[in-house]
Parts: structure tokens; C-alpha cells; sequence
């Protein structure tokens, strides 16, 4: 089980559904594949550049995983995710990218930033509430034909725990704030479009 749980961790990784999301995210407002393959190649690039600095941070040693488990070095990786996803939101606006993904991007600013504060008090599964967000928000706006998706949340806290990245207490923080903060993204796009 512990293998299964570690192939769980690594596929619906938050910064591995990052890229895809875009590409979804594009495709699904309307654009076309060409358009989504471009953006999501560029948030491929700023996905890499987080991750080569989580690799040396681990290196240097502030760091000790890439999933940044402890509550405390978390203070090093938030302000640089931050900073890359404002720098993509400034490339969207300079090639006038597309809105759906411009709203997106807000999004997960803000949901980064309340992450951050949340951070600061208790250690919450940013793995279940990405993957808690992603899916409410993919049944919401693509219909419950996904809701079997839902499975993977239980799942994902399920490997969290096996690793021992996490207590049931912050898988469960962290679904509840993914779900709170879908409920923000959703009614903050249908407020907007």
C-alpha cells in the first residue's frame, strides 16, 4: 500500500496538475488547443522554475521534501509561489492572454495568499485541498458526470497519512478550506463573466 500511496502523491501532486490545469481550463472556456498548449507550456516553465528552486532548497537544506511538509519552511515556499504566479498573471496581461485564464490566476493568487494565513496558524493539506477545489469545481462547472471524482479526495488524504506528510486533522483542514475556496473561485467567475 505504501508504494500506491506514493504513486497517488506523486500524480495529483498540486504542482503536477498545474500545467494540465491550464490546458483544461483554456480548452473548456472555448479556446482553442493551439492557445491551451501555448499557456500551459508557459506555466509548465514558471511549474519548473518552483521546482528547481524547492530542489536546491532541499539541497541547501531549508527545504527536506519537495512536498515542503513542514509547516515552518513553508514560510520560504509561499512568497515565491506568489512571485511567479504574479509574473504570469503580468505575461497574460502584456499578450493578452485568455480571460478565463486571467481569472484562474486570480484565483490561485488568492487562494496561495489564504493558504499562507492559514498556514501561519495550522499545517493544512495543500495536496487534498488542491485536489478538493480542482474537483468541485470541475463537477460544478462540467456536471455530475465527474462526480465520481470525488473518490479522490478520501484517496489523496488517505496517501497523505500513509506517508506520514499529514494527521487526519489537516487532510480534513485541508479539504475544507479547498472546498471554501471553490465555492469563492466559482462564484467569483460566474460575478465576473
Amino acid at each position: 500500500m505504501t508504494i500506491f500511496a506514493k504513486i497517488i502523491n506523486f500524480v495529483l501532486h498540486p504542482v503536477i496538475l498545474i500545467a494540465p490545469s491550464v490546458f483544461f481550463i483554456i480548452v473548456a472556456s472555448g479556446g482553442d488547443i493551439k492557445t491551451a498548449l501555448l499557456w500551459s507550456g508557459i506555466a509548465l516553465s514558471f511549474v519548473l522554475l518552483i521546482s528547481f528552486y524547492i530542489l536546491i532548497g532541499i539541497r541547501i537544506g531549508f527545504f527536506t521534501n519537495f512536498d515542503v511538509s513542514k509547516r515552518k519552511q513553508r514560510i520560504y515556499l509561499f512568497p515565491v509561489i506568489l512571485f511567479a504566479g504574479t509574473t504570469f498573471l503580468f505575461s497574460l496581461i502584456i499578450f493578452n492572454g485568455p480571460k478565463s485564464l486571467f481569472l484562474a490566476l486570480i484565483y490561485f493568487l488568492i487562494s496561495v495568499a489564504i493558504l499562507a494565513l492559514v498556514n501561519l496558524k495550522i499545517k493544512a493539506s495543500i495536496h487534498v485541498g488542491s485536489i478538493t477545489a480542482a474537483i468541485v469545481s470541475v463537477v460544478y462547472f462540467f456536471g455530475d458526470k465527474y462526480l465520481v471524482l470525488i473518490f479522490l479526495i478520501p484517496i489523496m488524504a488517505w496517501a497523505r497519512i500513509n506517508q506520514k506528510k499529514h494527521t487526519l486533522k489537516e487532510t480534513i483542514v485541508g479539504f475544507v478550506l479547498g472546498f471554501l475556496l471553490a465555492l469563492f473561485g466559482i462564484f467569483s467567475v460566474q460575478y465576473l463573466i
